[in-house]
């Protein structure tokens, strides 16, 4: 594969010290997902048929995979779950190796790899020696440092050196930093935007949105920091930010505007994991003290 690395532009949308406005939030119903028998479990990632990965424990307190659909939880043994596609493909791993499930079919990735993320044509991202691609049955590595998503493109976002970058058709873009010459990517969309993380001058973690290779600083509720989780197709950024007071919050970030979710319900306790396109979020809770449950929110 032949290598090109351009450098993108670098001007950044400040937003740094200001509260956004905030738009009209959707409303969300919470549902408890339960376990398989034992007494935690925790999510994962979630599709945009509302289908949720993740790992329970069953009765005799072992961990064991899931898969949660329309109300039931099915065992998917050994296999811990990483991602879904939309299709129902589930990337996860096992003791001795990576997997990819199609239907009850588990396809071996190797046992040098980690599996990250996969899209929709089954392509699976991971770590290895080096970041590596794993397509119809075949591991390469790739040229970047670290990798964080791929879309169904086939375009993927990871590092290069210190700083945040994109993978497509074989070109690497250095998509910049700020302060202290440090970035990196979380994931992206179909849409080919990215979001990541810069460096405020003050070296707190700032949520960025690379749209064309342009940043954009997402804001925050008032404090210093914002941490970006997961980004859909219709340009929703899931994430948590910092008030002014040093409390987190979980946010939606949304057309310009950063949503407090505690405004529409969602508890600042519970831990982000995934969005979708429907606008669902997966997140991991704890009913009581020492005890994980997967949960959906889900807009009324």
């Amino acid at each position: 594969m032949r290598l090109t690395i351009g450098i993108a532009v670098t001007a950044l949308t400040l937003t740094i010290g200001a509260t956004p406005a905030v738009a009209a939030p959707p409303a969300y119903t919470f549902v408890d997902l339960g376990t398989l028998g034992g007494e935690s479990s925790y999510a994962s990632a979630l599709n945009d048929r509302g289908e949720i990965v993740g790992s329970s424990q069953v009765a005799d307190g072992t961990w064991h995979g899931f898969r949660w659909r329309k109300g039931k939880m099915t065992d998917l043994g050994e296999l811990r779950p990483v991602g879904i596609n939309n299709r129902g493909d589930i990337i996860g791993t096992t003791d001795t190796s990576a997997f990819l499930r199609r239907g009850k079919r588990l396809i071996d990735l190797g046992p040098g790899i980690y599996p990250v993320a996969l899209n929709d044509r089954a392509q699976v991202i991971g770590v290895g020696a080096t970041p590596l691609l794993w397509s119809a049955g075949k591991l390469r590595p790739l040229p970047l440092g670290s990798v964080s998503g791929i879309n169904r493109a086939g375009h993927i976002s990871g590092s290069i050196g210190s700083h945040a970058a994109v993978l497509r058709r074989g070109q690497v873009t250095d998509l910049g930093a700020a302060a202290f010459d440090r970035s990196n990517t979380y994931d992206l969309n179909d849409r080919g935007w990215v979001i990541g993380w810069h460096f405020s001058p003050t070296q707190y973690e700032r949520g960025i949105l690379w749209r064309a290779g342009r940043p954009t600083d997402v804001g925050t509720l008032g404090g210093d920091s914002t941490h970006l989780t997961a980004i859909n197709n219709r340009g929703q950024i899931l994430g948590t930010s910092h008030l002014a007071d040093g409390t987190e919050h979980p946010v939606l970030w949304q057309s310009g505007h950063l949503i407090d979710l505690t405004t529409r319900g969602v508890d600042p306790n519970h831990d982000l994991a995934d969005l979708n396109d429907r606008g669902q979020i997966a997140v991991s809770f704890r009913p009581v003290f020492g005890v994980s449950h997967a949960a959906l929110y889900r807009l009324r």
